[in-house]
């Protein structure tokens, strides 16, 4: 059977991406600085509108070209502290979790901003 894991969010939490980018395995991206704090993720445009934070195990990356290995998503989730949240996904190394607020909204909610009941089975940093 299967259960839900729920956390709660811890403080406040801002978006940072106004049109966040979207990949689909193949798509190519223009492949920028790395980020001062997370060197494995690099900030990628499509070339348009979109742009955002994308770890480097989702990237095929020849000098500033990246091809999507998988499909990928920087979106970030605003939230407020209390706020109950589903998470969806935790990938290795990755500094936040993949959460679903009770809108239905989903996006990145960095580790440090979540309580996640140890009994849950999902380790934090």
């Amino acid at each position: 059977m299967l259960r839900a894991i729920t956390g709660t969010v811890t403080r406040d939490v801002d978006a940072e991406d106004a049109l966040p980018l979207t990949l689909q395995a193949g798509d190519q991206v223009r492949v920028g600085q790395a980020h001062p704090d997370w060197p494995d993720y690099f900030w990628c445009d499509d070339g348009g509108l979109c742009a955002g934070w994308v770890p480097r195990s989702v990237l095929q990356i020849t000098g500033m070209l990246g091809i999507a290995k998988v499909e990928y998503c920087s979106n970030h989730l605003s939230a407020r502290a209390g706020d109950p949240v589903r998470i969806m996904w935790k990938g290795d190394g990755f500094p936040s979790i993949w959460c679903e607020n009770r809108d239905g909204d989903r996006g990145w909610i960095p580790y440090d901003a979540l309580d996640i009941p140890p009994d849950q089975g999902v380790e934090t940093q």
